[in-house]
């Protein structure tokens, strides 16, 4: 598999108020995070989090559900959202069509799991590619597939505690409580 294309040499940082902060630096236009963690971990709950506090901050923003997957829990955070169920297609319209500074992705493993692990590749390969025109753009995973040289900034989510594994600043390797 070919390496990440190299980030930007300076991307614009976007604080948004949660753990975030503390364990990456926060989330930065142009790279493509990564929030891991196994099922009940929270990274659903901190990234419609991160999503409502960048809102609230006047930043456009776009949570993205794959296959219904938190599409509902949107609602709640008042955070504006698309299912695009698990048609690859309508993923990448969404994505392009928002003129948002964040767009927040949940669900891709379920293409993997219909389509098969090249799909979640050349998917993650082309939203790394939406990144680096000035987004900042975040999947959920419950697993990196040993796909994590596409990821610029990757946390690692447990018990609703995050860790930055890969990231521009913040607390890398250490545990902070979201």
């Amino acid at each position: 598999m070919a390496p990440a294309a190299p980030a930007k040499a300076t991307a614009e940082r976007l604080e948004t108020t949660t753990c975030l902060d503390e364990a990456v630096g926060g989330l930065y236009k142009g790279l493509l995070h990564a929030v891991v963690g196994p099922v009940g971990a929270g990274k659903t709950w901190l990234m419609l989090k991160a999503a409502k506090a960048l809102k609230e901050k006047g930043r456009r923003v776009m949570y993205v559900a794959v296959s219904g997957a938190g599409a509902v829990y949107a609602e709640q955070f008042a955070v504006d959202a698309v299912d695009v169920g698990l048609n690859v297609e309508e993923l990448f319209a969404a994505v392009a069509s928002t003129d948002g500074e964040a767009v927040f992705i949940r669900g891709l493993e379920a293409l993997a799991t219909l389509y098969g692990p090249a799909v979640l590749y050349t998917v993650l390969r082309i939203l790394l590619q939406t990144a680096r025109v000035g987004r900042a753009v975040v999947i959920s995973l419950r697993d990196l597939h040993d796909l994590d040289m596409l990821f610029d900034v990757i946390v690692k989510m447990e018990e609703k505690n995050a860790a930055g594994i890969r990231g521009p600043g913040g607390k890398i390797g250490e545990k902070v409580r979201c």
